[in-house]
Protein backbone atom coordinates (compact mmCIF):
# COMPACT_ATOMS: atom_id res chain seq x y z
CA UNK A 1 0.00 0.00 0.00
CA UNK A 2 0.87 3.53 -0.86
CA UNK A 3 1.71 5.99 2.11
CA UNK A 4 -1.32 8.74 2.93
CA UNK A 5 0.28 12.10 0.88
CA UNK A 6 0.33 14.98 3.92
CA UNK A 7 2.76 17.36 5.40
CA UNK A 8 3.06 20.56 3.92
CA UNK A 9 2.79 22.23 0.66
CA UNK A 10 6.26 24.36 0.09
CA UNK A 11 5.68 28.09 0.16
CA UNK A 12 8.37 30.36 0.71
CA UNK A 13 6.48 31.09 3.97
CA UNK A 14 6.84 27.48 4.68
CA UNK A 15 10.46 27.54 4.14
CA UNK A 16 11.37 30.92 6.26
CA UNK A 17 9.29 29.04 9.01
CA UNK A 18 12.28 26.28 8.85
CA UNK A 19 15.40 26.64 10.74
CA UNK A 20 18.15 27.24 8.68
CA UNK A 21 19.81 23.81 9.80
CA UNK A 22 16.58 22.33 8.72
CA UNK A 23 16.19 23.74 5.24
CA UNK A 24 20.10 23.31 4.45
CA UNK A 25 19.45 19.58 6.07
CA UNK A 26 16.30 18.92 3.02
CA UNK A 27 16.98 21.00 0.13
CA UNK A 28 20.72 21.65 0.59
CA UNK A 29 20.37 25.33 0.81
CA UNK A 30 18.63 27.95 2.80
CA UNK A 31 15.27 29.30 2.27
CA UNK A 32 16.96 32.48 0.88
CA UNK A 33 19.07 31.06 -1.37
CA UNK A 34 16.22 28.96 -2.93
CA UNK A 35 14.25 31.97 -3.87
CA UNK A 36 17.30 33.91 -4.92
CA UNK A 37 17.96 31.17 -7.12
CA UNK A 38 14.53 30.54 -8.71
CA UNK A 39 14.23 34.23 -9.01
CA UNK A 40 18.06 34.19 -11.08
CA UNK A 41 17.38 30.99 -13.33
CA UNK A 42 14.20 32.61 -14.40
CA UNK A 43 12.15 29.26 -13.74
CA UNK A 44 8.35 30.46 -14.80
CA UNK A 45 6.33 31.41 -11.59
CA UNK A 46 3.59 29.01 -12.11
CA UNK A 47 5.39 25.64 -13.27
CA UNK A 48 2.35 24.01 -15.55
CA UNK A 49 4.01 20.22 -16.28
CA UNK A 50 2.86 18.96 -18.93
CA UNK A 51 0.16 16.68 -16.88
CA UNK A 52 -1.23 20.37 -15.88
CA UNK A 53 0.39 20.37 -12.19
CA UNK A 54 0.73 23.85 -11.53
CA UNK A 55 4.16 24.80 -9.30
CA UNK A 56 5.55 27.98 -7.98
CA UNK A 57 8.83 28.55 -9.27
CA UNK A 58 10.57 27.88 -5.42
CA UNK A 59 8.28 24.63 -5.14
CA UNK A 60 9.15 23.36 -7.83
CA UNK A 61 13.10 23.78 -7.62
CA UNK A 62 12.87 23.09 -4.30
CA UNK A 63 11.00 19.34 -4.72
CA UNK A 64 13.91 19.08 -7.70
CA UNK A 65 16.51 19.79 -4.75
CA UNK A 66 14.72 17.05 -2.45
CA UNK A 67 14.80 14.93 -5.20
CA UNK A 68 18.58 14.95 -5.92
CA UNK A 69 19.37 15.24 -2.04
CA UNK A 70 17.92 11.89 -0.73
CA UNK A 71 18.28 8.59 -2.01
CA UNK A 72 14.73 7.49 -0.22
CA UNK A 73 11.46 6.47 -2.47
CA UNK A 74 9.46 9.44 -4.04
CA UNK A 75 6.63 8.31 -1.74
CA UNK A 76 8.62 10.09 0.91
CA UNK A 77 8.99 13.21 -0.51
CA UNK A 78 4.22 12.62 -1.13
CA UNK A 79 4.69 12.07 3.02
CA UNK A 80 6.48 15.54 3.51
CA UNK A 81 5.35 18.03 0.70
CA UNK A 82 1.60 16.90 -0.11
CA UNK A 83 2.11 16.40 -4.02
CA UNK A 84 1.50 13.28 -5.28
CA UNK A 85 4.07 10.94 -6.54
CA UNK A 86 3.24 11.27 -10.00
CA UNK A 87 3.08 15.32 -9.71
CA UNK A 88 6.39 15.51 -8.31
CA UNK A 89 8.12 12.97 -10.89
CA UNK A 90 6.51 15.24 -13.37
CA UNK A 91 8.08 18.61 -11.78
CA UNK A 92 11.27 16.53 -11.36
CA UNK A 93 12.06 15.88 -15.06
CA UNK A 94 10.31 18.34 -16.51
CA UNK A 95 11.99 21.30 -14.65
CA UNK A 96 15.32 19.14 -15.35
CA UNK A 97 14.52 19.20 -19.27
CA UNK A 98 13.59 23.02 -19.03
CA UNK A 99 16.73 23.87 -16.56
CA UNK A 100 18.56 22.24 -19.23
CA UNK A 101 17.17 23.40 -22.45
CA UNK A 102 17.50 27.18 -21.01
CA UNK A 103 20.78 26.95 -19.19
CA UNK A 104 22.62 24.64 -21.97
CA UNK A 105 25.36 27.24 -22.47
CA UNK A 106 26.61 27.33 -19.25
CA UNK A 107 26.18 23.32 -18.35
CA UNK A 108 28.85 22.97 -21.59
CA UNK A 109 32.00 22.88 -18.62
CA UNK A 110 34.54 23.75 -20.90
CA UNK A 111 34.52 21.88 -23.55
CA UNK A 112 37.33 24.36 -25.48
CA UNK A 113 40.04 23.34 -23.42
CA UNK A 114 41.16 21.03 -20.08
CA UNK A 115 37.63 19.12 -21.77
CA UNK A 116 38.32 19.40 -25.41
CA UNK A 117 37.95 16.24 -27.32
CA UNK A 118 41.63 16.47 -28.57
CA UNK A 119 42.52 17.09 -24.75
CA UNK A 120 41.40 13.75 -23.79
CA UNK A 121 42.54 11.95 -26.29
CA UNK A 122 46.16 13.06 -25.15
CA UNK A 123 45.33 12.41 -21.66
CA UNK A 124 44.20 8.98 -22.75
CA UNK A 125 47.58 8.45 -24.58
CA UNK A 126 49.22 9.37 -21.29
CA UNK A 127 47.47 7.28 -19.35
CA UNK A 128 48.02 4.14 -22.15
CA UNK A 129 51.73 5.46 -22.40
CA UNK A 130 52.27 4.57 -18.86
CA UNK A 131 50.52 0.77 -18.97
CA UNK A 132 47.07 1.06 -18.88
CA UNK A 133 45.71 -2.04 -21.08
CA UNK A 134 42.56 0.35 -22.05
CA UNK A 135 43.43 2.93 -24.41
CA UNK A 136 40.04 4.78 -23.85
CA UNK A 137 40.90 6.26 -20.17
CA UNK A 138 41.15 9.67 -19.49
CA UNK A 139 40.53 9.77 -15.92
CA UNK A 140 40.08 8.45 -12.63
CA UNK A 141 37.42 9.26 -10.39
CA UNK A 142 37.65 9.18 -6.68
CA UNK A 143 35.15 6.64 -5.19
CA UNK A 144 34.35 4.50 -2.44
CA UNK A 145 37.59 2.44 -0.99
CA UNK A 146 36.78 -1.22 -2.01
CA UNK A 147 39.24 -3.57 0.16
CA UNK A 148 40.58 -6.49 -1.55
CA UNK A 149 42.69 -9.56 -0.53
CA UNK A 150 45.97 -9.58 -0.13
CA UNK A 151 47.64 -9.51 -3.72
CA UNK A 152 50.75 -11.41 -4.55
CA UNK A 153 51.51 -8.61 -7.38
CA UNK A 154 51.38 -4.71 -6.97
CA UNK A 155 51.19 -4.86 -2.69
CA UNK A 156 52.31 -1.28 -3.01
CA UNK A 157 50.05 0.06 -5.45
CA UNK A 158 47.03 -1.70 -3.49
CA UNK A 159 48.26 -0.71 -0.21
CA UNK A 160 45.87 2.17 1.30
CA UNK A 161 47.89 3.21 4.27
CA UNK A 162 45.16 5.27 5.37
CA UNK A 163 42.69 2.57 6.31
CA UNK A 164 45.63 0.13 6.81
CA UNK A 165 44.21 -2.57 4.19
CA UNK A 166 45.02 -3.24 0.59
CA UNK A 167 42.30 -1.58 -1.93
CA UNK A 168 41.03 -0.54 -5.24
CA UNK A 169 39.93 3.07 -4.52
CA UNK A 170 39.65 4.55 -8.28
CA UNK A 171 36.74 4.21 -11.02
CA UNK A 172 37.99 4.77 -14.71
CA UNK A 173 36.80 7.60 -16.48
CA UNK A 174 36.73 6.52 -20.19
CA UNK A 175 36.12 8.10 -24.16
Amino acid sequence: PRPQQGGHRITEEYLTSLSPEDCVWRFRMTASQLCTLATALKIPDPFITGYRSRFSAVEALALLCARLRTAAEMYFLTILYDRSQSAISDVVNELCEWLDERWKHLFDCDRDHLLHPTNLRRYADAIHARGSPLPFVFGFIDCTIREICHPTWYQRQAYNGHKKFHSIKFQAVML
